[in-house]
């Protein structure tokens, strides 16, 4: 009698473990990698679905990120009634930072107390889905998140429409905040050469697409990786790596997300799946390795609509109707040259499809990011064991995806000459005025040089005596 009594409470207890975890992980992420255009119907009918369809979806929508809140959320509210939802199941929520000019009667910079409000939050009862516009991802965290990082008592209610089932969506500001871990500024090259930085200009956006890696705390929708967004057309590769490797302990794959383009997240079975018009890059560094200012044994992975990969088993799941391409490779290129906007193939899919996984003639092949001084980083990727590439058609145009290509990045130098010697170009010495309050050390930050390297180049007896007005060589 004991034994069968132990045995119905151990299935009883494996029962409830099951059901308690799959309830908690209902809901789904829809992350749009900025730049969503007004006719992306496979995007908006993505959300609309994921939030129960046209006739039980409730959207909430949050314009904290935007300085035209008014503007840009009546915009999405609009794509809404465009596919199929009625005026009353729509709501907007009174969160901003910034005032809107384009609204007379309302200022919107008087809703940035709001993250508190007991009558904000409760008008996400009955939603099914919240969609955060774009915009500053730090006007969001400002908003919804308090001082000590803690969630306000809307973000609390934001959090019960995922966890029920409902859907969280956002574009470009509204994507980077979903992870726990947010970038919310910086450049590849900047990122790469000066690391993560506190000290930044935010009077405008623009730290935003240039400068050292800027980061702060996400909203934590997202629990597989790191997110980036507006990926391809801002080049942001190399900022996505400096990130995810500098926070391993948080997770080693991160995601960037191309422009009109949709990651989707099924929090209860761990997949992603792409939709929209570009792809998902996904970058790992589990066996990445870290030497100097150089990164090695980094994997890049492509997934484009219809492909997805499963986060909980590492497995990506290509669409079924490409063909595989290493061992069946179409072009013979040999010596691809890639090193700008003006080269061919300049898109990153492109560069990998083309001429790597379906050439022949090649088994790595490098492209090029450096400043107008010539300092810079080499990233080289080339086929592994375990990479594979994907190819299908849509009509006349090419498809293509692929998985765990390797890469590797270095610091180089490049020296630039131009044979019309009356317009010679050289990324050698220039001449620096010292300023009051200078110090050597800046100086030779400011201009990504090693501070021993800058007082050997001027001879420096004493490194601790430079004085206002002093002309230092430099690079």
């Amino acid at each position: 009698m004991k034994k069968t009594v132990s045995i119905v409470l151990i299935v009883l207890m494996v029962m409830a473990t099951f059901a308690s975890a799959a309830e908690a992980k209902k809901g789904s992420l829809l992350i749009v990698g900025g730049a969503l255009r007004q006719d992306n119907d496979a995007v908006y009918e993505k959300f609309v679905e994921l939030a129960g369809g046209v006739d039980m979806a409730k959207v909430a929508i949050v314009p904290a990120a935007s300085g035209s809140p008014y503007k840009y959320s009546q915009m999405f509210k609009e794509d809404m009634l465009a596919h199929g939802l009625k005026e009353e199941q729509i709501v907007i929520l009174p969160l901003a930072v910034k005032d809107d000019k384009k609204s007379k009667d309302i200022d919107e910079s008087l809703w940035a107390e709001n993250g508190n409000s007991t009558e904000v939050a409760g008008m996400l009862d009955g939603v099914t889905a919240v969609w955060f516009v774009g915009g500053d991802q730090m006007r969001i965290t400002e908003v919804l998140l308090n001082v000590d990082g803690s969630p306000t008592s809307v973000l609390e209610a934001i959090w019960k429409v995922y966890d029920a089932g409902g859907v969280i969506g956002g574009t470009s500001a509204g994507a980077a905040i979903m992870s726990d871990l947010m970038i919310a500024g910086g450049d590849s090259l900047g990122a790469l050469t000066l690391g993560e930085v506190s000290d930044f200009d935010d009077s405008t956006l623009d730290y935003q697409n240039q400068g050292g890696l800027v980061t702060s705390k996400g909203l934590g929708f997202f629990d597989k990786g790191i997110v980036d967004q507006h990926f391809d057309r801002k080049g942001r590769l190399g900022r996505l790596v400096v990130v995810a490797y500098e926070n391993k302990a948080i997770s080693t794959m991160a995601y960037g997300v191309e422009e009109n383009t949709g990651l989707v997240y099924d929090r209860a079975t761990g997949r992603i799946e792409v939709v929209g018009t570009g792809g998902v890059v996904v970058v790992d560094v589990t066996d990445a390795q870290m030497k100097g200012s150089s990164y090695t044994g980094i994997e890049v992975s492509y997934l484009e609509n219809v492909d997805a990969y499963d986060t909980v088993n590492d497995q990506f799941d290509m669409d079924a109707d490409k063909y595989t391409t290493i061992g069946y490779e179409y072009m013979y290129t040999e010596n691809p040259t890639h090193t700008g906007s003006v080269s061919a193939n300049q898109s990153f899919k492109n560069m990998i499809a083309f001429d790597l996984v379906d050439n022949e003639a090649a088994s790595k092949i490098k492209t090029y990011l450096y400043d107008v001084g010539g300092n810079g980083f080499a990233f080289e990727f080339y086929l592994k064991d375990n990479t594979e590439g994907y190819w299908g058609q849509s009509g006349a145009v090419d498809l293509y995806s692929f998985e765990r290509v390797g890469m590797d990045i270095r610091p180089i130098s490049v020296l630039i000459t131009y044979e019309d010697e009356t317009n010679m170009v050289q990324a050698a010495v220039k001449t620096y005025v010292v300023k009051e309050g200078d110090r050597l050390w800046k100086i030779a930050k400011d201009f990504n040089m090693d501070l021993q390297e800058l007082i050997e180049l001027n001879e420096l007896v004493n490194p601790n005596l430079i004085r206002v007005g002093d002309e230092l060589q430099v690079k």
